[in-house]
């Protein structure tokens, strides 16, 4: 199994590598980068959803509710913990709503679905899709809101937020697909077999372009991406330790209180993906929108590169504690 977990992510960061070589020989401009997240998130990720959840019947899907109970009561506590620690460190002003969302929220997608397609296969895809999907509904509930406060911190402004803007940017074609699928599955209703396909192929450019866009990232984050501050010190501490733990016992009291009888084992393994995914690091929507609206940039994208070069070390260590779980 650590044998299995440490060739999974070598595979993982070769990808990543071809995609530091294609920034670094210029087929991959930061221009041509900015279609990458469009193309994962509105074709290679809804097919890869449509795909899977098509092979579901309608028990495989109702147990999905203990899954999303443990995030929904996991998130909310990681999310605070990073508040707290941000309090208790001292984390400047203009970077604390960054700090907490760097420190709570992992990259679910573009190296989540990798890692969990190497690690543990198809099985293990729903359960990385549910977190998926709880990652980012909070993370659009509470890391969007914070982001923008630290870029009002910084230029001196009050902007406005409604629950309608939140809720458009919720409104994206992941999330949509697996409500949709949902719907689908638990209706019996069966897809034709020429649009199962389709959605197949473009699912499987999902890891494949996940890494090579992270890759390139890397490289245009350059020298001043590698600058390592103290504060990045404590994020590791939550997106390697202590996010992952409170992920970890959240599933056990999960299984505890919704015990599952024959499917004790889909349990087990909804605990170990999950962990996995909370260990990951950090999202790349936080360094996007920092830039996009003039929070901490820098901050959020020297924390993206050394979370991301720390995952080769990380991962293989979550997998070979589960050997003695």
């Amino acid at each position: 199994m650590i044998w299995q977990s440490v060739q999974a992510v070598v595979v993982i960061f070769l990808l990543l590598g071809a995609g530091l070589l294609a920034a670094w020989r210029k087929w991959i401009t930061p221009d041509v980068a900015e279609a990458f997240p469009r193309l994962l998130i509105n074709l290679a990720v809804p097919g890869m959803v449509i795909y899977h959840f098509s092979g579901f019947d309608r028990d495989e899907l109702l147990i999905a509710w203990r899954a999303l109970a443990v995030l929904a009561a996991a998130y909310p506590a990681s999310y605070f913990l990073g508040k707290a620690f941000a309090a208790l460190f001292r984390v400047p002003n203009t970077r604390r709503g960054l700090f907490s969302v760097l420190f709570s929220f992992s990259n679910s997608m573009f190296i989540g679905l990798p890692v969990a397609m190497a690690l543990f296969g198809d099985p293990g895809l729903p359960y990385a899709m549910y977190y998926y999907l709880a990652n980012t509904t909070f993370f659009w509930v509470l890391g969007y809101y914070v982001i923008r406060r630290d870029a009002d911190v910084i230029s001196g402004r009050r902007t406005r937020i409604s629950a309608g803007e939140i809720l458009i940017k919720l409104a994206i074609p992941p999330i949509i697909a697996i409500i949709v699928m949902f719907g689908v599955v638990l209706a019996g209703v069966k897809l034709p077999d020429f649009v199962v396909r389709t959605a197949g192929y473009l699912g499987d450019l999902t890891t494949p372009l996940s890494l090579l866009f992270m890759g390139s990232m890397i490289w245009e984050a350059g020298p001043k991406g590698l600058g390592f501050e103290k504060d990045i010190g404590i994020v590791f501490v939550g997106r390697f330790l202590l996010v992952p733990a409170v992920i970890f016992f959240a599933s056990e009291a999960g299984m505890a209180l919704f015990p599952a009888g024959g499917a004790s084992a889909d349990l087990i393994l909804m605990r170990n993906v999950f962990t996995v995914q909370a260990g990951l690091p950090v999202m790349t929507q936080t360094v996007i929108l920092s830039r996009m609206y003039g929070a901490d940039a820098e901050f959020a994208t020297k924390s993206f590169v050394w979370t991301t070069l720390a995952s080769i070390i990380t991962i293989p260590a979550y997998m070979a504690l589960f050997r003695y779980i």
